[in-house]
Formats: C-alpha cells, structure tokens, sequence
C-alpha cells in the first residue's frame, strides 16, 4: 500500500519546562490588553489575535525557542529546509466555561502551532478535519480504520506542544469544565531563510 498525500501532525511534550509564570503572566495580559479575534465567530474567547504578538515578549522567550526548534525539527521531518522563525506571530487563547472556536484553518502560512500552557482533565478537545471533500459514497465510517476518519481530536494535555500545516481546518469543542483553559498559538509564514 502507498500513503499519498499524507496529512502530517507532530505532537510533542514539553516535560522541563514549568509553566507557572507564563499562566500568571497571561492572565495579567488579558487584563490590560485589547482582545483580538474581531473576525471570529465566536467572540467569547479572550484573545491577543493582531493585538499582542507574544513572539515579541520577552517572557515567552525560552518557551519560543523550544516551540521554533520544534517547528523546524517537524519541518525537516517532512522535507521543508530553512524554515524562518523570525517572521512568525503567537497569541494567547483564555477559554472559560461553554467557550469554542469554530472550523478555521490559517490560510497564507505554512506551520501552525497550538500549546497547551493550561489544561485540566475535561479540558476541550482540538479536532482536525479530513482536507479530502465530502463523498457521500464512501464506505461506512469506521473509527479503528484512520482512512475513514472524518475528524481527528488531540486530548488536551499540560505542555504539549501540536504542529500542523496551516492549510489544516481544525476547531475547539465546547469547554464543558469550569477551570480556564489558556493555549497559545503561533503562525509561521511561508517564508524560508537564506
């Protein structure tokens, strides 16, 4: 058998690292910072989408590192070379009780990027849409057979880091629990270093 056109997701754990201070430090954000996500759907979700790039504060800094080394690990995993971090933009999500983020992919990137910074058990699903269109004549779903999926989810967890190509549709599910969820997603443009 021949996988073509296959659709890549790395999902990665940050073990090291302690996120205690950059949970403390986005909560202070979304205090005194204007919430972005004007052209969203849903417009409970507090975010820092084209309002503060996280990539340019110093805080998140060690925590940037890791995530750019990792997107240009994943990037040479499936054969782009020369990935420019530099150019990339990150922000922060705070989803409360009953929050989602509908269908969205980030179109005009290449690599996107979501990490859970804080998640608790019963925390909301990411989910992943099959890119192949719709075939109402394809077979039954069956879910231990990955080439029917429709959808695909990643179970939330603390520090973990999910990299995709930006082309990918994905969306949040309700929050159902009452603790904050707060992930921080990045964008990586298509361009490549000299």
């Amino acid at each position: 058998m021949i996988n073509l056109f296959p659709t890549p997701i790395k999902i990665v754990e940050n073990k090291s690292f302690d996120g205690t201070d950059l949970i403390k430090h986005c909560k202070k954000l979304s205090k005194k910072v204007e919430g972005g996500g004007k052209n969203w759907l849903t417009k409970n979700v507090f975010n820092t989408s084209y309002t503060y790039n996280i990539c340019n504060d110093k805080k998140f800094l060690n925590l940037n590192n890791w995530i750019n080394n990792q997107v240009n690990s994943f990037a040479k995993e499936i054969g782009f070379e020369g990935i420019d971090t530099s150019q990339n933009v990150g922000w922060l999500n705070i989803y409360k009780k009953n929050d989602y983020q509908e269908w969205h992919n980030h179109n005009f990137n290449l690599f996107s990027a979501i990490y859970y910074l804080k998640i608790n058990t019963g925390s909301a699903k990411t989910y992943f849409k099959n890119p192949l269109p719709e075939n109402p004549n394809i077979p039954e779903f069956n879910p231990n057979n990955p080439y029917t999926w429709k959808t695909y989810f990643v179970e939330p967890k603390d520090n973990t880091l999910i990299i995709f190509k930006s082309d990918l549709e994905h969306c949040v599910e309700s929050h159902k629990d009452n603790s904050t969820r707060i992930t921080l997603a990045y964008n990586f443009p298509l361009g490549v270093s000299s």
